[in-house]
């Protein structure tokens, strides 16, 4: 939806989702803004998800503006909380790069930590004060309704052709365009290999937890080093993530509920006392070493996928660069996040 907002309104687009769009992964997601907080050296997927933060407070006023979303971005940063002692080498590796990039970034010890969340458990953390976080939801509420000129199918696709032209049939209609973008996050590799290409992107599904304590008060996102993340929301709810498992199955696992709960009592012990609301899952597209894919891999056809646990915080500027190399204009950016080598 990002890429359809980017695209001008003189062209004829639609959009074909076999879901209510941003109801599966994008409906699970932290919604945090985190562009350092996963990073452990400079690469290209790291300066694209610090341009990709900078451009979010613009895009989440315009949508508001348009929309009367609410959207509830939050920029009181995020602690990235050592959990475990075996995790203390790649903790002290993230510090030592996040710290020579950005002199914001702080190494926490206990009396630091409590000073910004009084109820936490633990001896270090790293404060990364400009990450922020955002109502994945609302955010894809709002991007939907600021494209009423965009027809929306929701309906599977059944087979993809191409010879002048790219042929798509689904269960209900059958479109015939010049252009076609596959975005469809894990299953894009399915929709890619009707037309003979090899994607090399898989389904990691992710158990989250939606909870209600109504005295806790939580500024900074948390995020553990084993994977365990809490993100305050509005109205004292609080987020709970995220499991990862190798599959595209959308059931929580009782295993997985207890995983979240323990560990998110461990940072935040008063959470023991919270309402769970509802449990969910989204499944993000997984590839090896975490490659990004945004790129025209034939003539016409074009991929955004590949953005795992980053599909928020990548979503706007993704739609910025796609939408110009679908007009014809590639940003030397792409240049970092080619398919072709994958091709057949």
């Amino acid at each position: 939806m990002s890429i359809a907002r980017n695209l001008p309104g003189s062209l004829s687009v639609a959009i074909i989702d076999r879901n209510q769009p941003g109801q599966r992964a994008s409906y699970a997601a932290g919604g945090m803004l985190g562009a350092q907080n996963e990073f452990y050296e400079d690469n290209a997927l790291y300066r694209l998800s610090m341009a990709g933060r900078a451009m979010m407070p613009e895009v989440i006023a315009a949508l508001e503006s348009e929309t009367g979303h609410p959207i509830h971005f939050s920029q009181q940063g995020l602690i990235k909380y050592l959990s475990r002692p075996e995790d203390i080498g790649m903790f002290n590796r993230q510090y030592q790069f996040l710290s020579s990039t950005d002199s914001k970034v702080r190494l926490l010890q206990q009396d630091d930590l409590k000073k910004l969340h009084a109820g936490i458990e633990g001896t270090s953390g790293i404060y990364i004060p400009d990450d922020g976080q955002i109502d994945a939801a609302c955010y894809t509420m709002a991007l939907k309704a600021s494209l009423a000129h965009i027809d929306f199918y929701e309906e599977e696709v059944i087979s993809l052709t191409h010879d002048s032209h790219y042929r798509i049939r689904t269960d209900r209609n059958q479109f015939v365009c010049e252009k076609l973008l596959i975005a469809g996050g894990a299953w894009s590799q399915d929709l890619l290999a009707m037309l003979n290409i090899h994607l090399p992107v898989s389904g990691m599904r992710g158990e989250v937890c939606y909870m209600y304590h109504p005295t806790l008060e939580l500024g900074p996102s948390l995020f553990g080093t084993n994977g365990c993340y809490i993100v305050p929301k509005h109205d004292h709810h609080y987020l709970i993530g995220a499991t990862s498992h190798p599959d595209r199955e959308t059931f929580v696992s009782d295993e997985g509920k207890d995983w979240l709960l323990t560990e998110s009592s461990n940072m935040i012990p008063a959470l023991k006392d919270g309402e769970i609301i509802r449990t969910y899952s989204g499944v993000r597209p997984f590839t090896e070493n975490h490659a990004l894919y945004l790129d025209e891999c034939r003539p016409g056809l074009y991929i955004a996928t590949g953005h795992y646990r980053n599909g928020i915080l990548l979503s706007a500027i993704t739609g910025r660069y796609m939408a110009e190399l679908i007009q014809g204009r590639r940003d030397p950016v792409l240049n970092h996040f080619k398919l072709k080598e994958f091709t057949t």
